[in-house]
């Protein structure tokens, strides 16, 4: 009898283990892709993922993706693969000489702005967004995917002008950034391969490499076995596989295909130190990297893992106040690191790091608490569920996203259903301990790289890697103050608000809106949408904002919204606040700005009266603290203090400057001026912007129940104070002044120019004038690129921005910009100006004008189904105190305008008489 007990013990086990083995298993297999995606592989190992989505209507967006970046580079090609990306938008074989982006823009697909390419170490992407209810240019898409693919023309004559982008893109990179990279890639990656192939690659490589250096990597690299196409959007799924099938089946890989390296970082366990010293920085800075292997995140326990890691992220990120001081980076060379990073000014450098480290400590050694995890496991529920209930309202380029890592790095995309699946089986099992024990996981002493960084002038304070180890020591040998989890268990109001009615109701068409008026004055305007199927957007504001103080309160005016936020409101403090509601789709920001107050905030159907409630908490309830304003104060000195010597910023400063006739309110930020901010004064100034609710005017965008917002809306808006007050902002003069001006800085070594020219003046602002200078500032985008770009090879990204006010005074500003070499200053600024007398004198071509109208029929197409446009069309509209249906008038009188009505607008605003140029010059060695 033992001996058969101890045999059905055998067997129990036995099969207890098999069962675990079995579940093991289960866990280590590839998670199932989307099921609403459809993947497959052609013969030649072209790989393509198709998805139906409808969000947006009529929109499909293509990738072309190739494994294939500056990590497959030779030393002599250092660059070439993102040359082979430049070449592949001058010509290919069904569109040869420029004629893509002429094809493209055509049917209203923008440059930059919607076709685009990235190049990187491991992979090339080129994204290509189009309308998906035209056959033919969905048809013409696919075929420039397949030309992209494999038949790009790299002919010589386009190699040497574009030589010259790219090396007008390569100067637009240099400075602080980009010189950073350089000494600190190598050093983080372990002297890896990625260290010595940064994409942009070098000027000997750009200048000298041959066409047919660049055909031959194009051909050794661009094969089917190494690409794949992503078709997500409004399309029929059989009719695109079909088309793929067709059109991609005869690409053919290289007889003798060259084998695809795979590099990696490869830690060492050792520790790194290094100096980074660079005359544009400000203050010292420490980072401090600890290191991992990277992860792939492609089975459920991979998921299991991620998600741990996930919410260890934001329960640090909790701790500290939302500062990104610590937390978790992915790194190139296939590694992620703990992090933790302090800026400060010399004589505060070794208290900040300690600080930081203090924190960490006490995770390390007291833990999180239950309540903690709690609510983060609350809010990333909350965020999963949400995701869910949107699932069919998820953008394409959303999606896209998680299928182009699939294809590139293997990793899971099991769409959002089997995601809140297995986050719904998995969140509850995640214990406390094993989040108590992440911090020990991440906080070793090996495989950590600490990187000093600071001017020259500062070299003398930068500690050594012996004081900053002894600087962590001495945070162990220091007494542990415990963690104080101070949650409240109160309601978030003082007192309840008296609710007031509606007062009238209004129907507004075409557009569907509902305009209510409350019984204290309070207009509100609703606009029920089916775009989200549980998102609510709204914004509320009154005239009057720092306007109406004097300059010597400006500073404590335009901060004091901030003051308050970071103190709270009602019973709660900004901390308490975020504990009140973890688990709760919530936010509300109120602001003072030059002319309004208000607040801009978003939620869901459940949460309205949350949101709405703590709007009210922050007009009649703000909390003052003397430590949230020292805290805050103390943040805003120290950025400050660290404020780099970079040129592009003192460029910014004197524009603004400039631009605003050298008025008080914008000077840069001073210690003076940081000075002039006052707690009293500042929640003074609060208290006032919102002790009277009469003039505001609110607005809500999204899937709203009529019948349950009104009683939303008569408690939280109708209580709200009022007094009758009426309030225009005070005009201050801060406008662009009239006359010629030309003025040039002179910062940093570099060589590197900055050139920005500015036409303004007054305005007559209708609906008419703005769309034809909106075509004036398109078309003229259109020729900067063409002549600066293109014909002259003097500058990578010319731009031009038009801006039109009509509160307070009608006015315009036009402003060219772009980067260029020092010695093409004068050339390329005699090139634009002419471009801009071109336009006022003989107008858009005929070409160009149809290529603003098609943009602009496609963007509204797209935006007039999105909640964000919405709003943001209804604010403006009621902010210009303009018609609310105007935007159902856009479309006609778009077709209206002709090239020489926009030459005629452009003769009458565009006037040589007030011209401003502004040029960033290098320090001349």
């Amino acid at each position: 009898m033992p001996i058969k007990y101890k045999f059905l013990g055998l067997l129990s086990i036995v099969t207890l283990c098999l069962t675990l083995a079995c579940k093991t298993q289960l866990d280590t297999q590839a998670l199932p892709l989307d099921p609403e995606l459809r993947m497959g592989k052609l013969p030649n190992g072209f790989t393509y993922y198709i998805r139906k989505n409808k969000t947006p209507e009529k929109r499909v967006t293509l990738y072309l993706a190739v494994k294939a970046g500056s990590i497959v580079e030779t030393d002599q090609q250092r660059g070439v693969a993102h040359f082979v990306e430049h070449m592949s938008f001058n010509g290919t074989k069904h569109f040869p000489k420029k004629e893509l982006s002429n094809y493209l823009e055509k049917a209203g697909v923008r440059f930059g702005a919607d076709i685009n390419a990235t190049t990187t170490f491991d992979e090339t992407v080129y994204q290509l967004p189009l309308p998906s209810d035209n056959p033919k240019l969905l048809a013409g898409g696919l075929q420039i995917m397949r030309d992209w693919a494999q038949e790009a023309s790299i002919e010589a004559e386009d190699v040497e002008k574009e030589r010259h982008v790219i090396l007008e893109e390569k100067r637009v990179r240099q400075g602080l950034a980009q010189r950073y990279d350089e000494k600190a890639v190598p050093l983080y990656t372990n002297k890896s391969h990625y260290g010595a192939r940064l994409p942009i690659g070098t000027e000997e490589v750009v200048l000298k490499v041959t066409p047919e250096e660049i055909r031959s990597f194009y051909k050794d690299w661009y094969r089917p076995n190494l690409q794949a196409l992503l078709v997500v959007g409004d399309i029929d799924v059989d009719q695109m596989e079909k088309d793929i099938k067709a059109k991609f089946s005869d690409l053919k890989n290289p007889e003798k295909e060259k084998v695809r390296p795979s590099y990696h970082a490869i830690l060492t366990g050792k520790n790194q130190y290094m100096q980074f010293l660079d005359p544009e920085l400000g203050g010292i800075s420490i980072d401090i990297l600890i290191k991992q292997p990277g992860d792939t995140v492609s089975s459920a326990a991979d998921y299991r893992t991620d998600l741990v890691k996930k919410l260890f992220k934001q329960m640090l990120s909790a701790r500290f106040r939302q500062m990104s001081f610590a937390g978790l980076n992915s790194m190139s060379g296939g590694l992620n690191s703990f992090f933790v990073s302090v800026t400060t000014k010399p004589a505060e450098t070794e208290p900040a790091l300690k600080s930081v480290w203090l924190e960490l400590r006490k995770i390390e050694e007291q833990g999180f608490g239950q309540a903690e995890l709690d609510r983060i496991k609350k809010s990333y529920a909350l965020t999963m569920s949400k995701a869910l209930e949107e699932k069919d309202k998820t953008s394409s380029d959303v999606l896209i996203k998680s299928y182009l890592q699939h294809f590139l790095t293997g990793s899971a995309a099991p769409g959002i259903a089997k995601e809140y699946e297995l986050t719904q089986q998995l969140l509850p099992e995640i214990s406390l301990k094993e989040m108590n024990a992440q911090m020990k996981f991440y906080l070793k002493d090996t495989d950590r790289d600490i990187i000093v960084k600071a001017s020259p002038a500062n070299q003398a304070f930068l500690p050594t890697e012996a004081s900053i180890q002894r600087w962590l020591e001495d945070v162990y040998a220091q007494n542990l103050p415990p963690f104080v989890d101070d949650a409240l268990d109160l309601p978030l109001l003082k007192t309840e608000p008296r609710t007031g009615k509606i007062g009238s109701m209004e129907t507004i068409k075409p557009g569907d809106l509902q305009k209510i008026m409350l019984s204290n004055g309070v207009k509100v305007i609703l606009k029920k949408t089916n775009f989200q199927n549980n998102q609510i957007l709204f914004k509320g504001f009154a005239e009057g904002g720092a306007s109406l103080v004097s300059d010597v309160d400006y500073q404590s005016a335009i901060n004091a919204a901030a003051i308050i936020t970071a103190a709270g409101a009602g019973n709660y403090d900004a901390l308490q606040l975020g504990k009140l509601l973890a688990g709760k789709e919530v936010q509300v920001s109120p602001f003072i700005v030059d002319n309004y107050q208000g607040f801009s905030g978003s939620t869901t159907k459940e949460d309205l009266p949350a949101a709405l409630e703590l709007l009210y908490a922050y007009f009649t309830e703000p909390r003052k603290s003397e430590e949230s304003y020292q805290t805050l104060i103390g943040r805003t000195r120290e950025e400050l203090a660290n404020k780099t010597n970079d040129p592009s910023r003192i460029f910014a400063d004197t524009v603004s400057q400039v631009l605003s006739n050298h008025h008080l309110r914008r000077k840069p930020l001073s210690s003076n001026s940081i000075a002039s901010i006052n707690l009293e004064k500042a929640y003074k100034v609060y208290q006032d912007r919102f002790a009277d609710a009469s003039d505001f005017t609110f607005l809500f965008v999204g899937n709203l129940d009529e019948a349950s917002i009104k009683p939303l809306l008569e408690k939280y808006l109708g209580g709200l104070p009022a007094h009758g007050r009426r309030e225009k902002a005070r005009d201050l003069g801060i406008n662009i002044p009239a006359g010629r001006i030309v003025k040039t800085v002179y910062s940093g070594t570099t060589q590197k120019s900055s050139v920005m020219l500015v036409y303004s003046g007054d305005f007559n602002y209708n609906l008419e004038n703005t769309i034809k200078m909106n075509a004036v500032a398109d078309a003229l985008n259109i020729r900067m690129n063409q002549r600066l770009r293109e014909q002259e090879g003097g500058t990578y990204t010319p731009n031009v921005q038009l801006s039109l006010s009509k509160y307070l005074k009608e006015r315009f500003s036009l402003t060219i910009s772009f980067d260029c070499d020092p010695k093409n200053v004068d050339k390329l600024i005699a090139a634009a100006q002419d471009e801009v007398n071109k336009m006022r004198t003989a107008g858009p071509s005929a070409e160009n004008l149809q290529k603003f109208k098609a943009a602009r029929k496609l963007s509204l197409q797209t935006g007039a189904t999105n909640n964000g446009f919405w709003l943001d069309y209804l604010l403006s509209q009621e902010m210009n105190k303009a018609s609310l249906t105007e935007f159902f008038d856009y479309d006609a009188a778009l077709n209206k305008i002709t090239a020489k009505s926009v030459q005629e607008a452009a003769m009458r605003f565009i006037q040589d008489k007030n011209y401003i140029r502004l040029v960033l010059m290098p320090v001349e060695k």
